[in-house]
């Protein structure tokens, strides 16, 4: 009867019938687990850098692939890891195509052939990196030049350095500075090449610094990338001009802010200043702030906006007294970015006033823009005692938020220091490092000052 029930409710259950009675199973020896070796997770919408253009703005993002996913896929001869990854990164830079902006993606060339080729790539640019110490035989070149037409003929540029022949010329030269080597060096280099090289756009990568950006960019490079990454303990700042005056007058008024003075003396000071006058009404008569129904006087436009808001729109407008700086638009926007990316990981680990790092962000590019020394950028901004710590010592409890930014910017950021430092994994910083460039993007157009007119 009890077997009857048994195998009725296994009916049911959809499970198969208990026998009776089981027989023994008869002993066998399983063979030894070969566990596969661990594959490093492509990230899609992943570690990015800003992609400079000659006009000083911020014209896409690079793609690429992190170091140690390299060695690891390239150690095991990984194929289909290395497709995987491949695919991540031509993924990221297809949705930041189709977003207006330059998607770059950085392979190794010979990976390419194992890409799958959609169809439609129009705006994403993919760079080949050659590696000069393992060349490839011609018929994994052949390869390579096949799939590259293929990406051609459905709307991708291909970028790689022209003394490898694909069959035909690339859409970019794309060259980057060899070890121990100058941007000066690279220029000059350049400047030596074949009558027939000559006219093709350059793309300079892996550079060093802001100022080799700077210095590539002038010298007739189209598009560059590079670290952007700013060390807070910083050599002296060589200032070639005094700060402007507008300067002086919004680090006032922020020192006024933040020292609790009284709301009527801050209206007081802003209607002191034209220009911040202007600025602060075409401000609340923004679409963003449509919905007010129109602000006609400075107090009302404090009243609406508020002493935190107005403290963070202030310091904005620190960022846009670069002067002439070649990448003064582009800085601007990574500073927004930074900004940003601080003040979403201090959301993300519950901080109390997540604006204040939000400041605190600013205050690590801020010094790189105006060419100020880090300790008067934190007097201009009257930085509390944490984020001066973080600033100038690089130690503290709010300087894990510095450290963080400046991993990504880096491309270093793991797993291992996201869950140390509360962010849960590199995955989730990723993710709100692309919605800090989405605000930024944003926020540098809706704040770049009118130009005036001809």
């Amino acid at each position: 009867m009890t077997s009857l029930f048994k195998r009725a409710l296994s009916k049911v259950l959809g499970s198969a019938p208990t026998p009776d009675a089981e027989p023994p199973a008869p002993a066998i020896e399983k063979p030894a687990v070969v566990m596969p070796a661990i594959r490093p997770a492509p990230t899609v919408l992943g570690a990015r850098r800003p992609l400079m253009a000659s006009s000083g703005e911020v014209a896409g993002f690079e793609f690429r692939i992190g170091d140690k996913a390299l060695d690891s896929l390239a150690r095991n001869a990984d194929s289909a890891g290395q497709a995987a990854h491949v695919a991540a990164v031509l993924v990221s830079a297809r949705l930041v195509a189709l977003g207006g902006r330059i998607g770059f993606a950085r392979v190794p060339a010979a990976w390419l052939a194992h890409a799958v080729v959609p169809k439609n790539e129009t705006g994403t640019l993919i760079g080949l990196d050659f590696d000069p110490a393992q060349p490839l035989s011609p018929e994994a070149l052949e390869a390579v030049a096949a799939v590259a037409a293929q990406f051609r003929a459905v709307g991708a540029k291909l970028a790689w350095d022209p003394v490898y022949d694909l069959g035909a010329q690339p859409d970019y030269a794309l060259v980057r500075p060899a070890a121990q080597q100058s941007v000066a060096g690279l220029m000059e280099a350049l400047s030596a090449r074949p009558d027939a090289q000559k006219d093709i756009p350059v793309i300079a990568t892996d550079l060093a610094s802001v100022e080799d950006l700077e210095q590539a960019l002038q010298g007739g490079v189209r598009l560059a990338s590079g670290s952007l990454a700013t060390p807070v303990l910083a050599a002296p700042v060589k200032r070639v001009a005094p700060l402007l005056p507008e300067v002086g007058r919004l680090s006032q008024l922020l020192g006024q802010l933040s020292s609790g003075a009284d709301t009527a003396l801050i209206v007081s000071a802003i209607k002191g200043d034209i220009s911040v006058s202007v600025r602060l009404l075409q401000r609340m008569n923004s679409a963003s702030f449509a919905h007010l129904g129109g602000v006609a006087s400075i107090d009302q436009a404090v009243l609406m906006l508020g002493r935190n808001d107005l403290q963070r729109w202030l310091s904005l407008m620190l960022t846009q007294f670069a002067g002439s700086r070649k990448l003064s638009s582009a800085l601007q926007e990574v500073a927004l970015w930074r900004s940003r990316l601080l003040e979403l990981l201090a959301i993300e680990r519950g901080e109390k006033e997540p604006g204040r790092f939000f400041t605190l962000g600013l205050a690590s590019m801020l010094g790189l823009i105006l060419k100020m020394e880090p300790a008067e950028v934190a007097a201009t901004l009257s930085l509390p005692p944490e984020a001066s710590q973080a600033l100038l010592e690089q130690t503290g409890p709010w300087y894990l938020y510095l450290r963080t930014a400046q991993q990504v910017e880096s491309q270093t950021a793991s797993d291992v220091s996201a869950e140390a430092d509360g962010f849960g994994s590199a995955a989730r910083v990723q993710e709100l490092s692309g919605q800090a460039w989405t605000w930024a993007a944003e926020n540098t157009l809706r704040e770049a000052p009118a130009k005036p007119a001809a």
